[in-house]
């Protein structure tokens, strides 16, 4: 139970799958039931994690209050939204335009990346806004998968983070004779990071001046930084191998982004052998009590498969058959239970995968579920395919998952912050013939974290990266390699 409320800024760090979800929602609550007349967002990037934020919020106000109160989305003074807003949705964006009866700008049909769309448009809020203070709104705001909402340095204002910095003028100072002291609190995993390579340390937020800002305790010794080093979701060997290939740990060229400090890697949970100087042997070790998902020891068989075919059609074929068993003969639903990730060097690249993906799927009789982007074209197949002929009208809320029995088909950007119990993730040839850039790696760990039982890597032709995989795999949770400084550094 959270015996305290932060009374400023804090910074959760942790890898998928520890729980850092679970508590922003934990928090979030407790200041609710503690304090109702309060102010508070709790604030996300995907749409599609409303279900799963809004139902993690009433558990917990509920457990808070002995069952007495749940979350109610229409009268609650604790807002449960994503971070910019719709037409049918509100969000942090939209509600502080609102607020200043300013309208919200047109988005950027030049910029491509979804997060910088957002920093552009909340960048011109705030230079439409530099002759008077954004107005004090929030007693807290709580931001998950922080790392989402970090734009690149051109669209920063002032050497700060835009979305960061129009939070952080929109809450209330805790302490009049203390501005700094705000309830900003904000998680982040930068192995996760789909857009953006910086990682969201205080200074690369709020400039130079802010540095220190999560340095150190807050009065009652509670921290102003929280490291989550143990996984609960994902199960040891498939959380070890996400971290080896997203990272490049036994690349031949040499590692592409990891840490360069023995207690970075202690911080997410391994054991270090070896000294971090060029050319040096480094060991890294995971011990399962850092990874205390049960499943590895119950099915006492691999939960991580790698699989290569020579065709797409040969792979997709075996796709329907194995979705086929897990749901007649494993027991597995079809929603929630499995989930199918398509990965691509590109959102056309991939969305063409998925609308192939899901044409063969229908045509072996696997009832399926597209979760549609806001803007996303609607396949040409969708509104006539006999086992989903109401997507049209779920697409007019662009917020659910998952729809009851039916197997999701998801892009990697929409199905960030899910899960499932079988996960397939399709199309790592498109990843591999572009093997060296970090984004895409990432885009393979956010696929194979979202499994917390069994997960199935699978792709058509042959590269150097697939004999990576294999080695990844075989090594288990020890990796040996001869370190070279990364591209990307993640220790700070």
């Amino acid at each position: 139970m959270v015996q305290q409320i932060t009374p400023g800024p804090q910074r959760i760090r942790g890898i998928a799958g520890s729980g850092k979800t679970v508590l922003l929602c934990q928090k979030a609550a407790y200041m609710h039931w503690k304090h109702p007349e309060w102010d508070i967002a709790l604030v996300w990037f995907t749409r599609s994690l409303y279900d799963l934020m809004e139902k993690e919020v009433n558990l917990w106000l509920q457990h808070f209050s002995n069952r007495k109160r749940q979350y109610n989305r229409q009268n609650s003074k604790l807002k449960v939204f994503h971070a910019w807003g719709a037409r049918d949705r509100t969000g942090l964006y939209r509600t502080i335009c609102k607020a200043h009866g300013i309208k919200p700008f047109p988005l950027d049909d030049n910029i491509d990346v979804p997060p910088e769309k957002l920093g552009g448009v909340v960048l011109k809020l705030l230079k439409k806004l530099e002759t008077m203070e954004i107005k004090p709104m929030f007693d807290a705001i709580l931001i998950d998968e922080g790392q989402d909402l970090v734009v690149r340095d051109e669209l920063k204002y002032q050497d700060k983070q835009p979305i960061y910095w129009m939070a952080w003028q929109a809450l209330r100072p805790v302490d009049e004779k203390n501005s700094n002291q705000r309830r900003l609190i904000w998680a982040y995993d930068e192995a996760q990071s789909l857009h953006a390579l910086n990682i969201p340390t205080a200074k690369e937020l709020f400039g130079e001046e802010y540095t220190n800002l999560v340095q150190g305790f807050h009065p009652g010794r509670i921290p102003k930084s929280i490291i989550m080093k143990r996984c609960y979701r994902t199960p040891h060997s498939i959380l070890t191998a996400a971290h080896a290939i997203g990272m490049g740990l036994l690349r031949p060229e040499g590692i592409l982004s990891g840490y360069t400090r023995k207690k970075s890697w202690e911080n997410i949970g391994y054991q270090v052998t070896g000294i971090f100087n060029n050319g040096q042997e480094i060991t890294l070790h995971r011990p399962s009590k850092n990874s205390p998902n049960p499943i590895p020891e119950i099915w006492q068989k691999p939960v991580l498969q790698f699989k290569t075919f020579e065709t797409r059609e040969a792979k997709l074929k075996a796709l329907a058959q194995n979705l086929k068993y897990n749901i007649e003969h494993d027991g597995l639903q079809p929603s929630r239970n499995i989930l199918v990730v398509v990965l691509g060097s590109n959102r056309d690249e991939a969305t063409e995968l998925q609308d192939r993906v899901a044409l063969v799927l229908m045509n072996k009789g696997i009832p399926i579920y597209i979760p549609i982007l806001i803007n996303k074209r609607i396949p040409i197949y969708i509104p006539t395919a006999r086992n989903i002929d109401d997507l049209e009208r779920d697409n007019k809320n662009r917020d659910p998952f998952w729809h009851d029995q039916r197997v999701t088909i998801s892009l990697i950007h929409r199905a960030k912050g899910n899960e499932a119990d079988m996960v397939y993730v399709v199309g790592f040839d498109q990843i591999a013939k572009n093997e060296s850039k970090i984004k895409l790696r990432n885009a393979i760990f956010v696929a194979l974290t979202r499994a917390r039982g069994w997960a199935v890597l699978s792709g058509i032709g042959e590269y150097p990266m697939y004999e990576e995989m294999r080695q990844v795999i075989d090594s288990g949770d020890r990796f040996t390699f001869t370190y070279r400084r990364p591209s990307r550094n993640l220790s700070h």
